[in-house]
């Protein structure tokens, strides 16, 4: 079941917002419940505390021991 709500956007963003939904034949409405149903799913997902490099270097992606990386990050390769 839809409930009817009021809101208010800045004018460019509800221009934007017309544009792109007419580009993908959908009704601002449609895009409006996709984009919020969006936000709420990233807002409930648990959070990382980590950031920056150490988020990206977290396996999966880069499959290394924290002493590993250690390892690299101790190295002098001027000495090499």
């Amino acid at each position: 079941m839809k409930i009817k709500i009021g809101t208010q956007l800045e004018e460019e963003v509800y221009k934007d917002l017309k544009v792109i939904a007419a580009r993908e034949k959908r009704g601002i409405g449609d895009v409006i419940q996709a984009a919020v149903a969006d936000y709420l799913h990233r807002q409930t997902q648990p959070r990382s505390n980590k950031s920056g490099l150490a988020r990206f270097l977290e396996s999966p992606p880069m499959n290394i021991s924290d002493e590993g990386f250690q390892e690299i990050l101790n190295a002098d390769y001027y000495e090499q």
